[in-house]
């Protein structure tokens, strides 16, 4: 080695270990700036909830300074403080809001802050970040035990919760979906450290009522943002994550959706929670049942045969305990008879608030849901039932009128009706869904000579698809639509009209001395809820008789009044007649002369008979 090369060896290492005891030095020494207090995450989302992040600066000698929030960049994206003087030892008190100088809310991630010493022209990163984090979580219910349908118990309910982590505080509400506008029936306690959460199946310290509900699930992260599934009640499909729905159940039944013949073996599934059941037939108006008998426990299914006699609705009556539940059966006889009544069970199929596939939504026509069929009906008979079409076949029953019973989805189903082999259809209760084909079908009924009679407001004016399986004996109703103006026979209907008090109802249009009127006074009162329509054009038909309210115009008596509106009205359709009443309340007052008349001069042209006074009979 050169004396030259040794003496720049020796000059470097003199000058490694003189940076080393430097280095030390300064390691030693306390930080120009230090932060205090800034938190490791926080959620500036607004929800009042860690949304503003407070720090303080502190320095050891007095300065002045100016301090910024940096990103992962290193670039400045708001200015805290400007020029500010800070004394040795004085902590500057500072908050960040988590937005820009501009005012918008930085993207997510990680920020710093930076610290410049203004008169000595350098600046301090402090390497202590903070992190935006706005993301809520979005937790779900990955399974209910002992199962999505439970029968009324005291508890407990265990509900497993996916897709956070179970560190996070997680809680729930249970809301009842099936009665009503959504509520908050139940709150589960909230948990830490586990994925479980406990419901002990109660509602105000009883156990819980038959019905359906829903487990809206909500978690909090460490940022403070809270997220809950499904975000609201009720939920959108696509909000539906998981398996929040759960029924309580007592006992259910999925009767026929189609008529079953007389002499015919019928087959029902019963759900009773694996308890014993009783079970009995009885038709409708009548108390003594025509079959009964006893189930064992885990029975699922009772069978009898159809009972004889004339077609008729006819209810199968359940318990389990004192817990009960009635649902129909439709009995057709094998003997002919003219007219032919069609219940609407596509319309209680889409509005029964079941859900099927326990997500938390109830599978309604409504709100644009498909339905499965056949379906548990756990609540009793629709409510169409009880309040339209019930009271129509005690009163045709009552007075002695025979007739065939159907059902729509029975109709939709096959290539009925024709106007070759039926004088007459009465549609009992409002259509509100119906299949393209089935309601072609109805219009050539009518237009081929055919007799068809629609009790019921809102009926015939939405469409449905129809799928069923190769049986025939279940599928699924799709894409349910909104209502139309007009019906399937092109009749425009208005509005629902309520009046302050009832109205009389007169001739209106066609003539006083067509059948439907027969033994009609000239008046028709008590009503004061309408649903009426427009006369009808040359081209969709001719008016036969019409009733409804006269008008008058009382701003200028000079100006002609606008004209009347039928709310009952037989129109003339190609060879046939289509008859509507639009009252909602009529089935509610057939006890009345005049209505139960109209009633059965109805049934009478259906069948293609003169009518006549007819005597009204008192129905229960």
């Amino acid at each position: 080695m050169t004396r030259l090369a040794r003496a720049v060896f020796i000059v470097l290492v003199c000058a490694t270990v003189a940076a080393f005891f430097t280095a030390q030095r300064l390691k030693g020494e306390p930080a120009v700036a230090q932060v205090l207090g800034l938190r490791h995450v926080f959620s500036p989302n607004g929800d009042h909830v860690k949304d503003v992040n407070r720090f303080s600066v502190v320095l050891h000698e007095h300065a002045e300074v100016s301090v910024d929030v940096v990103d992962a960049a290193g670039d400045a994206v708001r200015r805290l403080a400007d020029a500010a003087t800070v004394s040795p030892n004085k902590p500057l008190q500072l908050r960040w809001n988590g937005r820009t100088d501009a005012g918008r809310r930085v993207p997510d991630g990680r920020y710093r802050v930076r610290v410049t010493l203004r008169r000595e022209g350098r600046s301090v990163t402090v390497p202590r970040t903070t992190l935006v984090d706005t993301r809520a979580p979005r937790p779900r219910v990955r399974q209910i035990t002992p199962g999505p349908i439970v029968g009324p118990v005291a508890g407990p309910v265990q509900i497993d919760v996916g897709s956070v982590s179970r560190r996070l505080l997680k809680s729930a509400q249970i809301y009842r979906l099936d009665a009503g506008e959504p509520r908050v029936v139940a709150d589960v306690p909230a948990v830490t450290d586990t994925r479980t959460l406990t419901w002990n199946g109660q509602v105000g310290g009883k156990p819980a009522p038959p019905g359906v509900y829903v487990v809206q699930v909500t978690a909090r992260d460490r940022a403070g943002n809270q997220g809950s599934t499904p975000a609201a009640v009720p939920a959108d499909r696509e909000d539906a994550r998981g398996k929040p729905g759960l029924t309580v159940r007592t006992i259910a039944a999925a009767p026929p959706v189609r008529p079953v013949t007389s002499g015919q073996k019928v087959r029902v599934n019963v759900d009773a929670r694996g308890k014993p059941y009783r079970w009995r037939l009885r038709r409708l108006g009548e108390s003594r049942p025509v079959k009964h008998g006893q189930a064992k426990a885990g029975q699922h299914q009772i069978q009898f045969t159809a009972p004889d006699g004339n077609s008729g609705l006819y209810y199968l009556e359940l318990a389990a305990g004192a817990n009960t539940n009635t649902v129909p059966i439709l009995v057709q006889s094998t003997r002919r008879a003219r007219m032919l009544v069609v219940v609407p069970t596509m319309s209680w199929l889409g509005t029964e608030p079941v859900d099927e596939d326990a997500d938390g939504v109830l599978n309604e026509f409504a709100s644009g849901e498909s339905v499965s069929w056949p379906r548990v009906q756990p609540g009793g008979p629709p409510p169409d039932l009880k309040d339209d079409v019930a009271p129509l076949l005690r009163f045709l029953d009552a007075a002695h009128v025979r007739y065939d019973l159907t059902s729509d989805l029975d109709l939709a189903l096959s290539r009925s009706p024709r106007a070759t082999d039926r004088t007459g259809v009465l549609l009992a209760g409002p259509e509100r869904w119906i299949p393209r084909d089935y309601a072609r079908r109805l219009r050539d009924y009518v237009d081929e000579g055919g007799r068809l009679a629609s009790i019921g407001t809102d009926a015939l004016r939405r469409g449905i698809q129809l799928r069923a399986d190769a049986d025939g004996m279940s599928g699924q109703l799709l894409r349910p639509t909104q209502d139309s103006s007009q019906d399937v026979f092109g009749t425009r209907l208005q509005p629902i009209r309520r009046t302050n008090a009832p109205v009389t109802l007169t001739l209106i249009g066609g003539g006083p001395n067509y059948g439907l009127l027969q033994g009609f006074d000239g008046e028709l009162s008590g009503f004061a809820t309408l649903e009426e329509s427009d006369p009808p054009n040359a081209d969709r038909g001719r008016l036969l008789a019409a009733l409804g309210v006269e008008t008058a115009t009382e701003q200028d008596s000079s100006a002609l009044p606008p004209p009347a509106r039928p709310a009952i009205a037989a129109t003339q359709i190609g060879k046939g007649v289509y008859i509507r009443v639009g009252l909602p309340a009529w089935t509610h007052r057939l006890g009345n002369r005049t209505v139960g008349q109209i009633t059965l001069n109805i049934a009478d042209l259906l069948r293609r008979l003169p009518p006549k006074i007819h005597t009204i009979p008192r129905v229960r």
